[in-house]
């Protein structure tokens, strides 16, 4: 079967189309987000010797590249509020250096080119003394009991546990890996502002 010179090019343009839309990073929109949070704290020890948290160990679950995106964009947004960030890719039960990490334990998303919404479910932790052994970091919902140990050269330990919700809708003209980029940022920014908020408390 023979193509004419017009065919071909226009076959070219549906597949140059179709390549942006699925692969680069292409947009022109506006969104709109809604989020909100549960966080509970606990804390031993005497609040004035609260400690500046500006080292963290961080760990972020793995599943797909969403995943690293949003790894990518939580170190920047942490690095930003002043946090020194080092990853880990395990769960230890006890760093020995303050521990955070983000899970991201659902995640329901509607894409198409001109509108698109994302529902999100968010896990967050932080442990001053590297204790993950205390938090629920697989979001396996199981109470877990917790022991503070306090002493002259550890005065003060913080614990944080919490759940992010994010909501969002998108409309506009943009490709698939735009919005991925959208989404991952805002994910990255609730949780980094939330940690912040809960680290930085009272300092």
């Amino acid at each position: 079967m023979d193509f004419s010179k017009r065919q071909i090019i226009g076959i070219s343009l549906i597949l140059l189309v179709m390549f942006s839309f699925a692969f680069l990073d292409i947009g022109l929109y506006s969104s709109n987000e809604n989020s909100d949070s549960s966080i509970s704290a606990s804390s031993a020890g005497d609040d004035g010797y609260r400690p500046d948290y500006n080292d963290i160990i961080l760990y972020v679950h793995q599943e797909d590249s969403f995943d690293e995106r949003v790894e990518k964009e939580l170190i920047t947004a942490l690095e930003t509020k002043g946090l020194s960030v080092t990853l880990t890719d395990e769960i230890k039960d006890d760093y020995s250096l303050p521990f955070a990490f983000v899970n991201i334990i659902d995640r329901k998303m509607l894409y198409t080119p001109v509108y698109s919404k994302s529902d999100i479910d968010v896990l967050i932790g932080f442990s001053s003394a590297g204790k993950s052994e205390y938090l629920d970091v697989v979001g396996s919902g199981e109470l877990k009991t917790v022991v503070f140990r306090t002493d002259a050269t550890n005065p003060y330990q913080l614990l944080v546990q919490g759940n992010i919700g994010l909501y969002d809708e998108t409309k506009g003209l943009f490709t698939y890996r735009s919005y991925q980029n959208h989404i991952a940022q805002e994910v990255a920014e609730s949780a980094a502002d939330a940690l912040d908020s809960q680290i930085r408390k009272g300092q």
